[in-house]
């Protein structure tokens, strides 16, 4: 076993972003890796027309979970969606699924985000810089946690030619952006 594998074995992980390209690919390569693990959380969002469920059937029958589905035949009973809209202030976490959620998570990736350069400026600021806030505070309530993850896939400091492991000052203050979005 691996030592990656060894960490995971029978951790419990949520992933924002998750029906996302970014969050398939992660929750792929996790299961794919690290049979041992315990569950995945993952924030869905209510979309008209499909359950919860149905939208995780949709995901494991996907091509990219061929594998999966071959070293793990029982990965469906591994994922636990939980009903979220990360647009809404409160995350739209009802109170059992949150305490769970504070009970048993070691590890969160937040995937989730807007990359969408015509969104409206409320928008992104809610999803990519106050749902991280949220993300951030819930994280602080959970006693088992190892690890927060946050992940970008677009234009993080794309000004930079070489990017280090650091983190980097933010040229406005991310309270003032959010402020301006209140008025």
């Amino acid at each position: 076993m691996s030592t990656i594998a060894a960490f995971y074995e029978g951790k419990s992980i949520l992933i924002t972003g998750a029906t996302g390209f970014l969050g398939k690919v992660l929750m792929e390569k996790l299961f794919r890796t690290c049979p041992g693990l315990k569950v995945i959380y993952i924030l869905v969002r209510p979309k008209a027309g499909h359950t919860l469920q149905q939208r995780v059937v949709q995901i494991l029958n996907s091509k990219l979970f061929e594998k999966v589905k071959e070293v793990c035949p029982n990965v469906h009973e591994k994922i636990r969606a939980i009903k979220s809209d990360l647009n809404h202030s409160d995350l739209a976490i009802s109170k059992e699924d949150m305490q769970e959620l504070l009970s048993c998570t070691d590890i969160i990736f937040h995937c989730a985000a807007t990359v969408r350069f015509d969104d409206h400026l409320r928008h992104a600021v809610q999803l990519n810089v106050i749902a991280t806030q949220k993300l951030l505070l819930m994280a602080s309530q959970m006693p088992k946690l190892k690890a927060f993850i946050h992940l970008s896939t677009a234009f993080s400091n794309c000004n930079l030619k070489h990017i280090d492991e650091v983190v980097y000052p933010c040229p406005v203050e991310p309270k003032k952006i959010i402020d301006s979005m209140e008025c």
